[in-house]
């Protein structure tokens, strides 16, 4: 049966086949041909079920103690802790930071559910949203550049942003966590949010309000997962739209309103009309289900629809309200009706239902025949109007005109008057009913999957959109609606893999992302690409394991969808998948950064091999079977260098604990009697304990680090005579001995080596980790994110960094230089920061203006400022407002300081 789904999954690659909307810019007309043949399909809603489901258990994989199958939460928790403290360690300490650079998408979204414009701001240029799996950002320039003004060392999962609009409390915003459905980072309970914060100074800073706060490795909590947040213009009080019930805080006391009967769960929405009247929403399967209305939302609530009543209302799950600014009397509920569309029977249905009340009338009026069903064909999950199980679903109602609606699910539409007009028309997402390319009226691209529509009061033609893709706005106003990407380092990719170009100096990089398929980047690239953190995007669907070959100058990308599929791009798009090969839930295969041609694809327990990989083909794949333990192969790396026959090797990581060596890898032919088991004694070898990486030194391929992802088990092992017959492993986790382990390297600088490990939460190095404790890593930077995927490239000592909901970043590994080291006093201050004109800098390192250099670097890496030190101070005041790292120099000393330009 698990075969049958494979293969089904495998002829499923349509889903993700915009697949082949590829952008290198410079090659895009000549690759349309190739992408053709491709075809390509909307994955239907039991597809995506499928698929969520199978994510949710392979991020259970990396999680799960492998002797009781279960998450052990006080590990986690202790995780959680002992990373606060690295990083209050880190901040109080003398070691001077390394520096981390984003390589982005500074113009590639991911997935938002919350954005709000601010009410203060007359020019409707203050924005604040949040990334689902990265955190609360804040733009003051209507979207040109973001900030990311949540903790790093919070909760990321952002689902809902409400700020109060009465006068004087404008400067008051909250933002909920923790996803229904959607997030792979969150479901089957891995990282549910943990509640609500606060900021009282116009979403700057942010606190927790404590009585929400809750263990967020278990549903133990009201709060773990939010969908809606409201502020009353009455009075303040703030309403929670929480799985299965609606809750009111009044500043002091949580109380609830309604909720689904024996602790039921379920989708809620809620929302306030402009005098104050609350209208709420509970999923329409439940006994509670349908909607409720009060004057102020303290009691005295009463139905306006359930199941039945009013006469054709049939509500089959997720409801969704849109209040209209310009009428507080007008309400549109727009819900799951059961439908689905399904292309294997030619079933195509409208999966919502659109109905309109009117509270003056106590009327309500039936407008589902109005949702799109647009003419000449249909296709399954985008045209009739497609939701995907309410996963994506939205109603909005423009500012200055009850009859002007918008709604989303896979794509927005429009209708002018709802009164008149025939039927919704297209204004994003796909780019037609017939096509799953994607919608680019004006030039730029409109992403797919609704999640949050909202007019701008200010400029009430102007709609803002949240999906699957970021930010993007437009004038719907317009009988040609063209989007405007904001996406402007708001940087929210989930990578589960990423690569370099081997070649020393060049700056391309590659990634495969959950939910965004396949992103590259670098000034190599592309002339188009005008700074490092910009990418494009080469595939879409899921992306999966990525590598990037070189040969005689020319390039070729090696890429992959879910679930085993993988192919090869050069002049155009190949399908390269081994013949008879199943894979796991995320793609994986290994290219040898120093040897090209080598190629290894893990199909689950077999090891397909080729050393031609410019020409390889589904078919000259080279099966050399599987680990003598039979288990599945979960990460795998070379020994770098020039391939030699006798000093070469493989090393394998296996999902039972397994660690495998491979002398002569090139020659190999069985791999069950050729594949030595070198497993450390202590490791757990029970099923599902997941090596998940092993790194190599550059030159002495006997120093090995060998890491594992479970909680409850042995995590990080060193050895420094891997390819002796039988190593001696340490284990060397020390201070992060309840970490989960997803990412190793280890680097040479002079003579100093350095081992880095990305875990769960944040990256850490150790110059002896035998001796001494791991430290955090870029703490200002990546903060706690997931450290998927560490790739070093020892010829420029680049170190490339992939994080599961923050992009990309790198740095360039130097020996460590402690201030200490110099002097105590040499620790560099500056001040006021934030700061709207000059800065002062305060060290002893400054002291000799003349031979005192500075250079100042926004978020993506570029240079906005440089010169010569003067009176210890330096004038930002024409910079933009963000945030900026600032370097100072002197003869060999290099300090740097991070501050924001207000």
């Amino acid at each position: 049966m698990k075969k049958k789904i494979l293969v089904l999954l495998t002829l499923v690659l349509a889903a993700f086949v915009s697949v082949v909307s590829l952008t290198n810019i410079n090659e895009a007309k000549n690759e349309v041909a190739s992408l053709k043949k491709i075809k390509k399909k909307k994955k239907t809603i039991e597809e995506k079920m499928l698929y969520a489901k199978e994510r949710e258990l392979y991020e259970l994989g990396f999680q799960i103690n492998p002797l009781t199958g279960k998450i052990p939460l006080e590990e986690k928790d202790q995780e959680y802790k002992t990373s606060i403290n690295l990083i209050n360690t880190k901040s109080k300490s003398s070691a001077v930071s390394r520096s981390f650079t984003s390589r982005g998408p500074s113009n590639l979204g991911g997935r938002t559910r919350a954005l709000k414009l601010d009410v203060s701001d007359a020019t409707g240029n203050t924005i604040i949203a949040g990334g689902v799996s990265s955190g609360v950002f804040r733009t003051t320039d209507g979207g040109a550049s973001w900030i990311k003004v949540s903790s790093n060392d919070e909760i990321h999962n952002v689902t809902a942003i409400a700020q109060d609009s009465r006068p004087d409390s404008q400067n008051i915003w909250y933002y909920a966590t923790g996803e229904w459905s959607g997030n792979s980072t969150s479901l089957g309970s891995p990282y549910r949010g943990q509640g609500i914060w606060k900021s009282i100074d116009g979403g700057l800073t942010w606190s927790q309000i404590s009585i929400t706060d809750s263990d967020h490795h278990v549903f133990d909590s009201d709060f773990d997962y939010v969908n809606t947040l409201e502020v009353s213009p009455l009075n303040g009080d703030l309403f929670i739209a929480a799985t299965g019930k609606i809750i009111r805080y009044d500043g002091s006391t949580m109380s609830t309103e309604l909720e689904i009967a024996d602790d039921g769960t379920g989708w809620t929405d809620v929302k306030i009309a402009s005098d104050g009247r609350v209208f709420a929403a509970v999923e329409g399967t439940s006994r509670a289900g349908g909607i409720t209305t009060s004057a102020t939302g303290n009691g005295g609530w009463s139905v306006l629809a359930k199941n039945g009543n009013p006469s054709g209302w049939s509500a089959a799950g997720r409801i969704v309200l849109g209040v209209a600014p310009s009428n507080s009397n007008i309400l549109y509920a727009l819900f799951e009706n059961g439908k689905r569309s399904d292309a294997a029977s030619d079933t195509y249905e409208i999966e919502a239902d659109l109905w309109k009340y009117d509270f003056a009338t106590t009327s309500w009026t039936n407008y589902s025949d109005k949702l799109p069903d647009e003419s000449g064909g249909d296709s399954e999950g985008n045209d009739p109007f497609a939701i995907q199980g309410g996963y994506d679903l939205v109603v909005s109602v423009k500012p200055d005109n009850e009859n002007f609606v918008v709604v989303g699910g896979t794509n927005p539409y429009k209708i002018e008057d709802i009164t008149s007009d025939v039927m919704f028309s297209r204004i994003g997402g796909y780019v037609n009913n017939l096509s799953y390319g994607t919608y680019s009226v004006g030039g730029t691209d409109h992403h797919p999957d609704i999640h949050q529509l909202f007019f701008d009061p200010q400029n009430p033609g102007t709609l803002y959109s949240g999906t699957d893709g970021g930010i993007h706005k437009a004038n719907v106003a317009v009988p040609s609606v063209a989007w405007t990407s904001l996406n402007n380092n708001y940087q929210t990719y989930q990578y589960y893999h990423v690569a370099m170009d081997p070649q020393s100096g060049k700056d391309i990089v590659l990634g495969g992302a959950q939910d965004n398929g396949t992103t590259v980047g670098g000034l190599d690239y592309s002339t188009s690409i005008t700074d490092k953190s910009t990418m494009v995007s080469m595939a879409g669907g899921d992306g999966v394991a990525v590598g990037i070959g070189r040969n005689d100058g020319s390039l070729r990308y090696y890429l992959g969808f879910q679930n085993g599929t993988m192919y090869q791009r050069k002049s155009g798009f190949l399908e390269i998948t081994p013949d008879e090969s199943s894979s796991q839930f995320v793609t994986y295969f290994y290219l040898d950064p120093d040897n090209n041609e080598s190629l290894y694809y893990a199909g689950q327990s077999n090891l397909f091999v080729t050393h031609d990989a410019e020409n390889i083909t589904s078919e000259t794949w080279t099966n050399i079977g599987t680990l003598s333990t039979n288990e599945f192969i979960r990460t795998i790396a070379t020994t770098r260098g020039a391939y030699n026959a006798a000093t070469s090797q493989l090393f394998i990581g296996g999902q039972s604990g397994g660690v495998f060596r491979v002398s002569d890898p090139q020659n190999v032919t069985s791999l069950s009697t050729e594949a030595v088991n070198i497993t450390p004694a202590s490791a757990t070898k029970s099923s599902n304990t997941i090596v998940s990486d092993i790194a190599i030194h550059p030159t002495n391929p006997d120093i090995v680090l060998a890491v594992y992802a479970n909680y409850g088990i042995n995590n990080i092992y060193l050895t420094k005579n891997a390819t002796a017959p039988s190593p001696t492993w340490q284990l060397v986790e020390r201070n992060l001995e309840n970490h989960s382990i997803r990412s190793a390297a280890i680097t040479q600088v002079g003579s100093e080596i350095t081992y880095f490990v990305g875990t769960a939460r944040g990256l850490y190095s150790s110059t002896d980790p035998a001796s001494i404790n791991w430290t955090i890593e870029g703490a200002n930077d990546l903060g706690l994110a997931v450290i998927s995927s560490l790739v070093y490239r020892p010829s420029d000592n680049k170190l490339l960094i992939g994080t599961h909901g923050n992009g990309m970043f790198e740095t360039t590994i130097e020996e460590t230089l402690s201030v200490s080291s110099f002097n105590d006093d040499l620790k560099l201050s500056i001040y006021p920061n934030p700061t709207a004109n000059n800065i002062f800098l305060k060290s002893s390192l400054i002291n000799t203006n003349d031979d005192v250099t500075y250079e100042i670097y926004n978020l993506i890496g570029k240079s906005v400022k440089k010169g010569q030190l003067k009176d210890a101070q330096i004038n930002v005041g024409n910079l933009t407002a963000g945030a900026y790292i600032l370097n100072v120099k002197s003869n060999d000393l290099k300090q740097s300081v991070k501050f924001i330009k207000e």
